[in-house]
């Protein structure tokens, strides 16, 4: 199956596909209408709003967007490992492997996560026991999933260190945290989330911090596993080179709502959603070189006082009065597949769309310049 088939079957399947359905099987992370709240002194964050996506077995698919968007969010309530209260996870349904899993008893969970799901954590220095060594923290992992004696554990751990690149395990393994460098420890992170051989690797800014190198090698080293054990990868960041170098789809989120899904093709070099072309066009790239990056003007709303319409209509230069009032439904944009949340893909909106198309090929304004 392409990539693009896939996007346009999942896209159907996300809107035919009752509550309480199982998924076709060839999907094996489906996360329908999902929705997380914080309620805090200050008022309630809707911090996940609505969202839907699919994974499919063996694919990989990128999560992307600006700083508090609601990404992060978004795997933690896969997982479920936010602290209820203040978090409150208000509707929807995740379907992993076949089994919601947002129903099930936290000791099956429990089971399920490291075993079958694992995650890379976004900042390996705190989610690493300082006062374990990394060999123990691995073992202990195997040993509670896969039900081994401490030998083979402690053979396994160094078979993960291992497979992840790092040399001379059996000595490393004996190291502490704060004895490694920060691409060794994100290597430790992604050792011991593959333990186990999960079918679904989640990835939440795995590259964050390190340098151009150590991320090249990092995310080579993950395409490389995913390769290896066919098992499926979510990565969630906010660098869309990361995205165009390793992921088959891409979901674009905003103000903890999904704005643009489509192929990583068609998302890259044809976005159909305002915001998604403001984030790709204040890229730098060698056309660019010597001139002024573009930036998407504004700031992310509060998300205590979020606007009444469309999230992005107080930023989008193509906004009009509508966008104002009227909250918009992710609908069919573009491509086979590709969906965008924008009111210039409505009927009442066809008329400034393609003005705006217009104004983009005569060189006039875009995306996050003004219009």
């Amino acid at each position: 199956m392409t990539a693009q088939g896939s996007v346009e079957e999942i896209a159907v399947t996300i809107a035919e596909r009752p509550a309480g359905t199982p998924p076709d099987e060839s999907i094996l992370l489906d996360v329908r209408g999902l929705q997380t709240h914080f309620h805090v002194m200050d008022g309630t964050v809707r911090a996940v709003d609505g969202v839907n996506f699919s994974v499919p077995r063996g694919g990989t698919v990128g999560l992307v967007g600006e700083s508090a968007c609601g990404k992060s969010v978004t795997a933690l309530t896969i997982m479920r490992l936010l602290d209820i209260p203040p978090a409150e996870i208000v509707g929807g349904e995740v379907w992993f492997d076949g089994t919601e899993i947002l129903g099930l008893p936290e000791d099956e969970m429990r089971h399920l996560r490291g075993n079958d799901i694992a995650m890379i954590f976004q900042e390996p220095l705190t989610s690493l026991n300082p006062v374990f060594t990394v060999g123990d923290q691995i073992a202990e992992q195997v040993r509670l999933h896969m039900k081994v004696d401490k030998k083979e554990a402690i053979d396994r751990s160094i078979e993960s260190l291992r497979l992840v690149g790092i040399p001379s395990p059996e000595q490393r393994i004996k190291q502490y945290p704060h004895e490694m460098s920060g691409g060794m420890r994100q290597r430790v992170m992604i050792a011991m989330a593959l333990s186990c051989e999960p079918k679904l690797l989640i990835a939440d800014e795995p590259t964050t911090a390190l340098d151009v190198t150590i991320q090249a090698q990092i995310l080579e080293l993950l395409k490389s596993v995913q390769a290896r054990t066919k098992s499926a990868l979510m990565l969630i960041t906010h660098d869309l080179g990361v995205v165009a170098e390793m992921v088959d789809e891409i979901v674009v989120m905003y103000a903890g709502q999904i704005v643009e899904q489509g192929t990583a093709e068609q998302v890259l070099t044809a976005p159909t959603d305002p915001y998604t072309m403001g984030l790709i066009e204040s890229l730098p790239n060698v056309e660019k070189r010597g001139g002024r990056l573009s930036a998407i003007k504004g700031v992310v709303p509060s998300p205590f006082n979020l606007p009444p319409g469309c999230r992005f209509a107080p930023r989008c230069p193509y906004a009009w009065d509508a966008c104002r009032t009227t909250s918009p439904e992710l609908v069919p944009a573009g491509g086979p597949g590709q969906r965008a949340r924008c009111l210039l893909h409505t009927p009442a909106g066809a008329a400034r769309r393609a003005a705006m198309l217009d104004t983009a090929a005569s060189g006039g304004a875009t995306a996050g310049q003004g219009a």
